[in-house]
């Protein structure tokens, strides 16, 4: 269940911080480069780069469409996981730039299944997106798409950290995130309650 203010019975018990904290920043930086160097390898196994290549070189208006798809998936992804929370709290996000990171927030503390849903969200509806497009399209649109699908990726490091790392809390929890800054609550067993 999710909640407009931080319900009796929580306590703050840990915080996951993208600006501050050097160890977490470390760890989703090294998965931001696995998720990007990764798909690359996949993608030059399995799809020569020439006809991409070639598709690009002899439009004048793709390299401007790919560079718009880049810096129009930002405001999309963020808008993703806004619509997520606005749709599980009734509560309208807050959106921002804190180089640099894009993100949406909110003062609604989320109960963890919530949270996970709100972080996989762009990576999952965007990559599938993104999926049946390439499996739609001729092969030569196949890099263009792919390279659209893994700054999907490498973008979404932060939240697919987040989920990992709530995913092996255990307890009852309560996550604010107003940004680039998560707050997580952990609810507190009573003498009654451990009776």
């Amino acid at each position: 269940m999710n909640h407009k203010t931080l319900p009796c019975g929580y306590r703050f018990a840990q915080s996951i911080d993208f600006m501050r904290n050097k160890s977490q920043i470390k760890a989703m930086l090294i998965l931001s480069v696995a998720l990007i160097v990764a798909p690359v390898v996949i993608g030059l196994i399995a799809v020569p780069i020439g006809p991409s290549w070639q598709l690009m070189a002899s439009r004048w208006w793709a390299w401007p469409a790919l560079g718009a798809a880049l810096i129009a998936y930002i405001p999309l992804h963020e808008l993703t996981h806004g619509a997520v929370m606005l749709a599980l709290s009734g509560v309208m996000p807050s959106f921002g730039l804190k180089l640099p990171y894009a993100y949406a927030g909110s003062t609604v503390w989320f109960d963890k299944k919530s949270h996970i849903l709100t972080a996989l969200a762009p990576v999952a509806v965007w990559g599938a997106l993104l999926q049946i497009m390439i499996a739609r399209l001729p092969a030569a649109w196949f890099w263009p798409l792919w390279i659209v699908q893994i700054s999907n990726l490498s973008g979404s490091a932060g939240d697919i950290y987040t989920a990992w790392y709530l995913a092996r809390m255990k307890g009852d929890l309560l996550i604010q995130d107003t940004g680039v800054r998560m707050s997580i609550a952990k609810r507190i067993r009573t003498e009654e309650e451990s009776l």
